[in-house]
């Protein structure tokens, strides 16, 4: 789910293990291309002797409901 719009990359952590494994793991939060979603996306990636894995998954809410839900945080804080 490749986007021309820029992420924030919310965390970003590369582990390293004595037995020459390596752990990478994004989560960044971006718009969809029409701007009508925001795109959570998980990006975990394991290399190790014996070959590599990666995971990546995308979850997205209408940007309306978000807006909906700060609307309502709002009201509760006031």
């Amino acid at each position: 789910m490749a986007s021309e719009q820029p992420a924030l990359i919310l965390e970003q952590r590369v582990s390293k293990h004595a037995d020459s494994e390596l752990h990478c793991h994004e989560v960044s939060l971006r718009l969809s291309n029409d701007r009508h979603h925001l795109i959570l996306s998980h990006y975990t990636e394991h290399y190790s002797p014996q070959g590599s894995q990666w995971v990546e998954q995308h979850h997205q809410v209408p940007m309306n409901e978000v807006l909906h839900w700060f609307a309502q945080q709002a009201g509760h804080n006031a």
